[in-house]
């Protein structure tokens, strides 16, 4: 249970940061990325009542960070040291409207090339994945978030070179509960 509240933490931490600089990013009209990793995951969309794509390079989150409130200098600071942000969120009517086992297909790509597993829990109903890589200086490189639910499909992905304490505190500037990011130091120990 611990792992769990420590990993829905991290998936919180992550998830508001990347809305946050979405919204931020809007109106500006976001080129699209391209990902390799979740090549595919369009097919979510049909049947879905609503989705959100964010496709963030590098170009759009130093704009983010030049446009953005210069109080806020976790977020800014974390911004400048990603290469790109891929979200895809498809939120469904009711259970059922998406085919489960379609996921696995993407989990796969996460079982090769250096990536390791931070949070891996399944369920009847649910089931969540939190994957990074990390570089030689033992920062995160990459950190990718899986997250099916009943009526609720997440794929997150974010390239650059971030610290898990950058991401706990950046998660904190955005309204995580300080109690949720007190727990993610766990797994960064577990990790080493």
């Amino acid at each position: 249970m611990k792992q769990r509240n420590a990993g829905m933490g991290m998936r919180m931490m992550v998830t508001t940061v990347i809305f946050l600089v979405a919204a931020s990013l809007q109106a500006l009209g976001a080129p699209q990325q391209k990902d390799e990793l979740f090549a595919g995951t369009e097919k979510f969309a049909q049947g879905a009542k609503s989705t959100t794509e964010v496709n963030l390079d590098k170009n759009m989150l130093a704009m983010a960070n030049k446009s953005g409130d210069k109080g806020n200098k976790p977020g800014t600071d974390l911004m400048k040291k990603m290469d790109f942000v891929i979200v895809r969120e498809y939120q469904y009517e009711k259970p059922g409207q998406y085919n489960l086992a379609e996921i696995e297909k993407f989990r796969k790509r996460l079982d090769n090339s250096g990536w390791s597993h931070m949070v891996k829990e399944r369920s009847a109903t649910e089931s969540t994945d939190v994957c990074i890589k990390t570089d030689n200086g033992g920062e995160f490189s990459e950190l990718v978030v899986i997250e099916a639910e009943p009526t609720e499909l997440t794929f997150v992905h974010l390239k650059g070179h971030m610290s898990l304490d950058e991401l706990i505190k950046a998660g904190g500037k955005y309204g995580v509960a300080p109690d949720d990011s007190k727990k993610a130091p766990a797994l960064k120990k577990r990790d080493q």
